[in-house]
């Protein structure tokens, strides 16, 4: 029922500004990879998706690298027994809900950020984690793929494959450091356009565009 254009403007975010602190509930890593999970611990963020790929990987062998799983949610208690019964939980962390520094520490240090949501908006995670050169895994919902391969800063799976995010998740550790950087530094770059100053003037240029066709 809306007659004319409709503008579409995103939702911004800002930089953490808190100092970088690595959460306590991490174990020792030594050399290993890191890949994290940060999020509302339930069935909308595909946490049984990011289980079941990680069950994938680990069914016959070390999957090479340790997971991360930062939040609280209503699966919280699912995810308890889930580790437990999973191969190669002693590389598994549950971090719980984490300070903005212990967020920051994560996408700085981890090695990608694994996003396998089920239905998004615009998640500020994954924003948050481009700019800190963290390269993204993030489920092709609502074309949210396209933010991260379009500019080559990660890989998009479809929403709710497990099999999909296990195969995306042993490329990623597999990449050289350089590779990683060249993903990272190209988030960095394309998650500058989505911070809220940008966003703000997009905001206020349709009001001034309003005001001024209503006169």
């Amino acid at each position: 029922g809306v007659k004319g254009d409709i503008d579409v403007i995103p939702n911004g975010f800002s930089a953490i500004d808190e100092d970088a602190e690595r959460p306590s509930a991490l174990g020792e890593l030594g050399d290993r990879k890191l890949l994290t999970f940060v999020g509302r611990l339930s069935e909308q963020k595909g946490l049984d998706v990011l289980m079941d790929a990680w069950d994938l990987l680990a069914e016959n062998s070390d999957p090479g690298f340790d997971l991360a799983i930062a939040g609280i949610g209503e699966l919280g208690d699912w995810l308890t027994e889930r580790v437990g019964n999973s191969a190669e939980n002693q590389a598994i962390h549950r971090l719980g809900l984490v300070s903005e520094g212990e967020k920051r520490w994560l996408l700085e240090n981890s090695t990608g950020i694994v996003i396998p949501s089920r239905f998004e908006g615009l998640p500020t995670v994954m924003l948050e984690a481009m700019y800190a050169n963290a390269p993204v895994i993030m489920a092709d919902v609502n074309d949210l793929g396209r933010l991260v391969t379009e500019p080559e800063a990660g890989f998009s799976v479809e929403a709710g494959n497990s099999v999909q995010l296990a195969d995306a998740m042993t490329q990623l550790i597999s990449l050289s450091a350089e590779e990683l950087e060249n993903l990272g530094n190209a988030g960095q770059k394309a998650s500058k356009s989505y911070m809220w100053p940008v966003i703000s003037k997009d905001v206020l240029a349709v009001y001034r565009r309003v005001l001024e066709g209503s006169n």
